[in-house]
């Protein structure tokens, strides 16, 4: 009898087991038709492992992390499953500068979601923002150290999403001379930037994200096959500081000290730092190098970066709507051929709102409405304008208040880069005469067939490069080239 009591037993606890792990079979998510198994983990060994599976709904605990909990070779989260929903909403994790090698995510798989989570890098004594660049740029193991050039999340998969979260980046070397020590081969000092996102593969979409950037590097940057990216409802935040208190750094370890207060390469070489400017602590906010396919943009706000959303390089179809750049410090924005910009916004506080890169650029439909910039700094021009064929119109986001303390101008055809294009174009900068005749003496850009609509007060210069460009202007036009076409009206009636 009692034998058979045990069997009666067994039977139960088999059934009730049977039942159980039923139970968790079902638990399931659908999304974009697919049926995925429910998976929570409370580690982040746990999340490491998940993703590295496929076809799964996974969730971590909420709570704060810190990625010294896992081993040094194993900081970071190898995403190379497919189809799974990474769910990391009311997660913090911290990644302390110098602790980790590589990505925080690389996602190589394909039709992943990556949603919420903030994650931040920390420096380990505690600093949140640097005020000693000096000292900073001496400890290159805890605080001026990058990723050498790599991103903290990677996305080479397809068709990926990530979605609502907060990125907060630091770590990097040199941080806080803009481009004044170098950007690639043939720097001054060595690098080691830091960058946040990186997208090589195709369909993959940013949405709702924030990008507080603290490194000098880029923010969201498209290279190799990227195709078909959406970047949406996305705000990203660089920072930016005086040129002149780089003259404060006096030590003898300061970068500006060890190169005597000057400029070390390129165009600008041996030239005094610039005074009464603002150095970029970034790279750009959105950027595309030379990839096959198409970029859109919606709904982004990018700040206090080196260019704004600077998408030349792509070959595919560009367009950007409905998006802001603010305080930029070498360009707000910058399109290829046949881009679009449709109802945005910007101002040219810190460098030239509109940029444009190749000579032979064409057919871009610009709508762009200039904010003010009464903190504007600088003797940076507004517009920087070359190619052919293009359809440009600014307007004055209110017309009777002051855009600007300096009517920047805008330059349409000119024999100079953004180095040497300032408020005393057709002049050459004083003091930068020698350096212009040996970098840019014989460069031409020019601008045929532009049709301009100019509702603002700034002035526009057609240049010596310009041919049979039409030109509506509020501002003054002054006309150096051939068979222009120009009118001037009013602000106000620029809505009539």
């Amino acid at each position: 009898m009692k034998q058979l009591k045990f069997i009666n037993i067994a039977v139960v606890l088999m059934f009730v087991v049977a039942q159980f792990s039923y139970a968790q079979n079902k638990s399931k998510t659908v999304e974009k038709g697919l049926q995925l198994n429910q998976i929570k983990v409370s580690s982040l060994s746990g999340l490491r492992e998940a993703v590295q599976e496929s076809n799964q709904h996974i969730i971590l605990n909420p709570g704060k992390y810190n990625i010294t909990n896992l081993p040094t070779e194993s900081r970071g989260f190898p995403c190379s499953g497919s189809n799974n929903i990474i769910e990391l909403n009311e997660v913090y994790i911290n990644f302390p500068v110098g602790t980790c090698k590589d990505a925080h995510f690389d996602i190589t798989g394909s039709n992943n979601i990556l949603r919420g989570g903030d994650f931040e890098d920390t420096y380990q004594n505690g600093m949140e923002k640097v005020t000693d660049f000096g000292s900073y740029n001496q400890n290159r193991k805890t605080l001026a150290k990058g990723l050498k050039g790599g991103a903290n999340i990677r996305v080479s998969g397809n068709n990926n999403t990530v979605e609502g979260i907060k990125l907060t980046v630091r770590g990097s070397f040199p941080y806080g001379y803009g481009n004044m020590y170098g950007i690639g081969r043939g720097n001054a000092t060595g690098l080691d930037k830091r960058c946040a996102l990186l997208i090589t593969g195709v369909g993959n979409t940013v949405d709702n994200c924030e990008f507080q950037h603290r490194a000098f590097g880029h923010v969201i940057y498209m290279q190799k096959n990227a195709d078909k990216t959406l970047i949406k409802n996305t705000y990203i935040e660089g920072d930016v500081r005086p040129s002149n208190d780089a003259y404060a750094e006096t030590n003898d370890g300061d970068l500006p000290k060890r190169f005597n207060y000057k400029m070390p390469l390129g165009e600008m070489e041996g030239l005094p730092i610039p005074r009464d400017v603002m150095f970029n602590l970034t790279e750009d906010g959105i950027r595309a190098y030379n990839i096959p396919g198409a970029v859109t943009v919606e709904n982004c706000v990018v700040k206090k970066c080196r260019g704004g959303i600077k998408l030349y390089m792509a070959k595919g179809k560009v367009i950007v709507k409905n998006s802001t750049v603010l305080d930029c410090v070498v360009e707000g924005y910058s399109l290829n051929n046949g881009g679009e910009m449709i109802n945005c916004k910007g101002n040219a506080a810190y460098g030239p709102l509109l940029y444009m890169h190749f000579d032979k650029v064409s057919n871009q439909n610009i709508d762009l409405t200039v904010l003010p910039a009464p903190h504007a700094v600088g003797n940076h021009v507004f517009a920087a304008i070359k190619g052919h064929g293009h359809n440009i119109k600014l307007t004055a986001a209110n017309p009777s208040e002051t855009i600007d303390n300096t009517l920047r101008p805008i330059v349409v055809g000119y024999p100079a880069r953004f180095q040497f294009l300032t408020t005393d174009y057709p002049n050459v900068p004083k003091g930068y005469e020698e350096n212009f005749k040996k970098h840019f003496g014989n460069k031409t850009y020019s601008a045929t067939n532009i049709s301009i609509k100019n509702g603002t007060n700034y002035p526009v210069i057609l240049g010596h490069l310009s041919e049979e460009n039409q030109v509506k202007s509020s501002g003054k036009v002054t006309d150096y080239g051939t068979a222009n076409l120009v009118k001037t009206y009013p602000v106000s009636e620029e809505k009539k």
